[in-house]
C-alpha cells in the first residue's frame, strides 16, 4: 500500500505555527519599544517615539505622556503580534532555510514600519522623513524583523509526520 498523500497546506501544523509567531512578534514588539526608547534617551526625552506612535490614538497629538506611553505600548503590541501571526503563517510554512526566513522577516518589518510611519507623519502634521527614518525606530524595525526571523520555525520543525492527526 502506499503512503497517504498530505496537501502541502494540511502537512504544516498551522496552529503551532502561528503561536509561534504570536510569541515572536510579541517579543520584537517589546525589543521594538525598548531600542527606540534607548535611541531617544540621549536627546533627553525617551518617550519621545511613543508619543509619536501614541498620536494615532483618540486623543491624537494633544495626549499626555502617559496616555501616550499607554497607547503606543499596546499599539505596538497588537501590530507586533499581528504581523508575527501574519508572517508565521502564511510566509513561515513555505521557508526551508533559516537565513531566508530572517531576511523575509526584516523585509516584512521594514516594509510594515515604512506603512505604519506614514499614517504617523499623517496623523501628527510631521514630515514622513522624519518619522520614517528616525535612527532610532527603524534600528528597532531591524531588530523586531530579527526578532520575528530567528523565532519562528522553519517549515522541517513543524512539518507533520504521515499519520499525524490534522488540527
Amino acid at each position: 500500500m502506499a503512503p497517504r498523500r498530505i496537501d502541502l497546506v494540511t502537512e504544516v501544523n498551522g496552529l503551532h505555527l502561528a503561536y509561534r509567531g504570536f510569541v515572536a512578534g510579541l517579543a520584537g514588539a517589546y525589543v521594538w519599544v525598548a531600542i527606540a526608547m534607548l535611541a531617544a534617551a540621549p536627546t533627553g526625552s525617551p518617550l519621545e517615539p511613543l508619543r509619536i506612535l501614541g498620536s494615532i490614538g483618540p486623543h491624537g497629538w494633544g495626549a499626555s505622556v502617559s496616555e501616550s506611553f499607554v497607547l503606543a505600548l499596546g499599539l505596538a503590541q497588537v501590530v507586533g503580534a499581528g504581523i508575527g501571526i501574519g508572517f508565521a503563517y502564511f510566509f513561515g510554512r513555505f521557508f526551508t532555510v533559516r537565513i531566508t526566513l530572517g531576511i523575509a522577516a526584516i523585509c516584512v518589518a521594514v516594509l510594515a514600519w515604512s506603512l505604519l510611519s506614514t499614517r504617523l507623519a499623517l496623523a501628527a502634521a510631521m514630515d514622513p522623513m522624519t518619522v520614517g527614518t528616525s535612527a532610532g525606530m527603524l534600528l528597532g524595525t531591524l531588530a523586531y524583523g530579527w526578532v520575528l526571523g530567528w523565532s519562528i520555525p522553519v517549515r522541517g520543525d513543524v512539518t507533520r509526520y504521515v499519520g499525524s492527526p490534522v488540527t
